[in-house]
């Protein structure tokens, strides 16, 4: 983790993220499908950010926060509206709302179907004792050294 460049994420903060182990939270009704930014933390789980290019969807469980790519490597849906599960053996898992797909939190492997190959990203995080979060990439996003833009 001590090779990795931490990017602090924006307009976030580890008290605005809903606790999966909350029971309030854990087993929420997530009745509508089509949820969004706008509706209450009990009709999602995880929170949307973009940091260094990158959308990503967050969960917290307890004191731990997990960053994974947003787009489901399946069929590119959002995980930030996924359920948490805790799977015996493999930690825990968000679960892809639309065709239930599981992957590990910690590893980004696909848990669910068995046999898939296809994995999602996940990043490294670190909390600040005052809450501020930041997120582990490889390097900077290209973007940011792209001469042809405007500034």
């Amino acid at each position: 983790m001590e090779d990795k460049i931490f990017i602090r994420v924006l307009k976030v903060n580890f008290s605005d993220l809903p606790d999966w182990s909350n029971p309030q939270i854990k087993y929420h009704n997530m009745s509508e499908m089509n949820c969004n930014e706008d509706q209450p933390a009990l009709k999602r789980i995880g929170t949307r950010v973009e940091c260094n290019d990158i959308v990503i969807a967050l969960f917290r469980v307890h004191s731990n926060v997990y960053a994974i790519q947003d787009k489901c490597p399946h069929l590119g849906e959002p995980l930030h509206l996924g359920d948490i599960e805790d799977m015996p053996g493999e930690g825990f898992c968000v679960r892809c709302p639309w065709h239930k797909w599981c992957f590990g939190l910690d590893s980004g492997k696909v848990i669910f179907p068995p046999g898939r190959k296809e994995c999602a990203l996940t990043f490294p995080v670190k909390v600040e004792p005052d809450g501020t979060i930041y997120i582990g990439f490889e390097k900077f996003s290209d973007s940011y050294f792209d001469t042809n833009g405007d500034f």
